[in-house]
C-alpha cells in the first residue's frame, strides 16, 4: 500500500498552476455522477459535542474503474484531520493511504462553489465569505486569484483571522448581505445567519460543506423567494443542510437541480440562485485520481 503524506499531496496537486484542470475533473465528476456513473452510499457522521469534534465518512465507486474511495474526515477544535483510502474493487486489497489531513475536502469543496459563480448569469463585481475556518480561508485565497476585480467582503464571529487578508471586513451577516451580489457561507452554524428574505436585484448564496443534519446557514424564506437552487446530490439535499430544513418547512424540491445537470446549461436561471452542497465523494473520487495519476 502506497501512503502519501500532506506534503506530498500538495506538492502533486500544485493548485495554483494545476487550477483549471482540477475544474474540469470536478465538472466532469459532477456530470457523471447526476448521469448515474457513480455508486455513492449515504454519507455516515458521527457526532462527538462532549469532545467538541465530528467524523464524516462518505464514500464512491466510479463505473469502470478498478478501484473505489473511502474518505474519512474529522473535525475538532483543534483543527481538520483525516485520511482517504483506496481499494483495489476485485481483490478487497488497499492500494494507496492518503494522509491529507481534510485538505483535499477542503479544496474541492471550494473549487465546487467557484464552479458555481461561473454559471451565475451576471458578471458579479461584489463577493462576499462568511466563516474563518480553514474554508472559508481557502474560498479567501482562490476568489482573490481568480476575480481580481471584485471588490470582496469578510464576516466572521472571530475577526482576527481575517485582518491579514486583502478583503473588506463588515460586522454582521446582515452587512454582508447589504453588500454582496454573492455569498459563500462556511460557517457550522446551526441556526440561520442569513434571515432577511430581501435578495438583491441579482444575488446568490454558496453554502457550503452542508453534510450535517444540523447544519444551518440560509433560513427558509431565502430558499422561498429562490428562483433557482442548485444541489450537488438530491438525495443528500433532503437530509442534509439548509435545503432538507427548507423543504420540511416548506416544500421547495421543484426549485432543485443538481449542479451536474445544472453543468448542461451555459447559464443558470433567474436572478435569485441559492447553491447549497453537502459534499458528494465523487469530488473525492476526482481528486484521488488526480493525485495517483501522478504518483502511481
Amino acid at each position: 500500500m502506497k501512503i502519501i503524506e500532506l506534503y506530498e499531496i500538495k506538492n502533486l496537486l500544485d493548485l495554483k498552476n494545476n487550477f483549471n484542470v482540477l475544474i474540469s475533473c470536478l465538472k466532469q465528476a459532477f456530470k457523471n455522477f447526476s448521469a448515474g456513473a457513480y455508486t455513492v452510499p449515504m454519507p455516515m457522521h458521527f457526532n462527538f459535542p462532549e469532545f467538541s469534534s465530528d467524523s464524516h465518512l462518505k464514500g464512491a465507486y466510479r463505473q469502470g474503474s478498478t478501484d473505489f474511495v473511502i474518505k474519512i474526515a474529522n473535525g475538532s477544535a483543534l483543527g481538520a484531520e483525516g485520511i482517504i483510502l483506496v481499494f483495489d474493487c476485485k481483490t478487497g486489497a488497499p492500494i494507496a493511504m492518503l494522509r491529507d489531513q481534510g485538505y483535499l475536502t477542503t479544496v474541492r469543496t471550494a473549487l465546487a462553489g467557484l464552479i458555481v459563480m461561473e454559471l451565475l448569469p451576471w458578471e458579479c463585481k461584489t463577493i462576499g465569505i462568511a466563516g474563518s475556518g480553514s474554508l472559508a480561508l481557502m474560498l479567501h485565497e482562490l476568489i482573490l486569484k481568480q476575480y481580481p476585480r471584485c471588490t470582496v467582503y469578510g464576516y466572521a464571529r472571530n475577526q482576527t483571522k481575517l485582518t491579514s487578508l486583502n478583503c473588506e471586513l463588515v460586522n454582521s451577516a446582515e452587512a454582508l448581505q447589504e453588500n454582496c451580489e454573492v455569498i459563500f457561507t462556511a460557517t457550522s452554524a446551526k441556526s440561520p445567519l442569513f434571515s432577511n428574505d430581501n435578495f438583491n436585484a441579482y444575488s446568490a448564496f454558496i453554502a457550503l460543506g452542508s453534510d450535517d443534519e444540523h447544519k444551518r446557514e440560509l433560513s427558509t424564506a431565502l430558499f422561498t423567494k429562490a428562483d433557482c437552487i442548485v444541489v450537488d446530490s438530491m438525495s443528500q439535499a433532503l437530509v442534509f443542510g439548509d435545503v432538507a430544513h427548507a423543504q420540511r418547512d416548506n416544500p421547495i424540491e421543484d426549485k432543485l437541480i443538481e449542479l451536474g445537470s445544472a453543468l448542461t446549461q451555459k447559464k443558470l436561471m433567474g436572478q435569485k440562485i441559492i447553491a447549497d452542497f453537502s459534499g458528494i465523494a465523487a469530488q473525492d473520487v476526482a481528486m484521488v485520481e488526480f493525485i495517483l495519476s501522478r504518483i502511481l
